[in-house]
C-alpha cells in the first residue's frame, strides 16, 4: 500500500471530519475492525460455498460459463442475505452514521476473473470512471472491501492526482435507463482515455475496508493476474452532508441530474425520494 495515499481511520474521529476528507480527495482505510471482519468471514464462507476450494482459482478448473453463472448466483445471493446487510449496518454506525440518515445502495459481491474469456457484464474489470458521473451526487461516498490477499496486478486503482482535473468521458450521452434494461449498454459513463498518469493501486488487506469519494477517478486492473479477485462495495450518501451542502467537486459529470433511486435509506430499506425530496433534489 502506497503509505502516503491512504489515511487510517480512527474510531475517535467524527463522521463529520470524515465527510471533508473524502470530500478533499483522501483515500482512507478502517484497518482491524471486528465487525468488518466478521462481514468479510461472512462473504467468504458463501464465496467458498459457491466455488469451492481455492475460489480464486476457480476459474482454471471450471469452464467459463460455469464461471460466470457461479459469480452470478452467488452475488445475488450476497445481496439478499440479512446477516451479510445487518453486519453492513453495523459498520456504518461504528463509523458514526444513524440508520435513518444514511442512503446506501447495495452491498455487492464483485467479481473480477484473471481470464479475459471468463468476463461477463457482471463479472469483469470496470472501465475508467467517476461514481458521479452515474449518480449526478457529489455527496457520494464510496465503499470496497476485499475479501482475499490483493496483487498490484490484480486490484483497483485510482488517480487521486486527478481529482479535481476534468477528464473527457461520455457522461453527457449516457443514459441510466438504457444501462438497466439494455444488453448490451454501457454499464457506466467511462474516460474516453486511459490517463498517462500512472494511478495507485489499492494493496490493502483481507477486511480492511477503503472509503473514497465517488468522485476519484478509478477502475479495475486485471493484467496478467493468476487469481480472480472478489470484493465487496457499495455506495452511500449521509443526509447531513446534503443538508449541509458538503460534496466533492463536479469538474465534468455534464450537469447530471442525481438518481436518488439508486439509494435506499438503510433503516426501512425503502426508496426515499417521496421522503425528502425537496431538500434532496435541490443538493448538488
Amino acid at each position: 500500500m502506497h503509505a502516503a495515499a491512504f489515511r487510517r481511520w480512527e474510531p475517535e474521529q467524527s463522521p463529520e471530519a470524515l465527510s471533508r476528507a473524502l470530500f478533499e480527495g483522501e483515500l482512507v482505510v478502517f484497518e482491524g475492525r471486528r465487525i468488518a471482519q466478521a462481514l468479510r468471514a461472512h462473504a467468504v464462507a458463501m464465496v467458498e460455498a459457491a466455488f469451492g476450494d481455492e475460489p480464486e482459482r476457480a476459474e482454471w478448473r471450471m469452464s467459463a460459463a460455469a464461471f460466470r453463472q457461479a459469480a452470478l448466483e452467488v452475488r445475488k445471493t450476497v445481496e439478499a442475505d440479512p446477516t451479510i446487510q445487518q453486519l453492513w449496518r453495523r459498520f456504518l454506525v461504528e463509523v458514526g452514521y444513524a440508520d435513518d440518515d444514511v442512503l446506501c445502495d447495495r452491498l455487492r459481491l464483485r467479481a473480477v476473473p484473471a481470464r479475459r474469456d471468463t468476463d461477463g457484464r457482471l463479472a469483469r474489470p470496470l472501465p475508467v470512471h467517476r461514481d458521479t458521473w452515474a449518480s449526478g451526487i457529489t455527496a457520494q461516498v464510496n465503499w470496497w472491501m476485499p475479501l482475499y490477499p490483493l496483487a498490484r496486478e490484480q486490484t483497483m486503482v485510482l488517480w487521486p492526482a486527478l481529482f479535481a482535473t476534468p477528464v473527457p468521458n461520455t457522461a453527457a450521452e449516457w443514459d441510466y435507463d438504457a444501462a438497466r434494461t439494455q444488453r448490451g449498454y454501457p454499464l457506466l459513463p467511462e474516460a474516453m482515455a486511459t490517463p498517462s498518469r500512472e494511478p495507485v493501486a489499492v494493496v490493502i488487506e483481507p477486511g480492511t475496508v477503503l472509503a473514497f469519494s465517488g468522485a476519484h477517478l478509478h477502475a479495475s486492473r486485471s493484467e496478467g493476474a493468476e487469481r480472480a479477485r472478489f470484493s465487496l462495495d457499495t455506495r452511500t450518501v449521509w443526509q447531513p452532508d446534503v443538508d449541509a451542502g458538503r460534496g466533492a467537486p463536479d469538474v465534468d459529470g455534464a450537469g447530471r441530474a442525481p438518481r436518488w433511486e439508486m439509494f435506499e435509506r438503510t433503516a426501512t430499506g425503502r426508496g426515499h425520494r417521496a421522503e425528502r425530496s425537496a431538500s434532496l433534489g435541490d443538493a448538488r
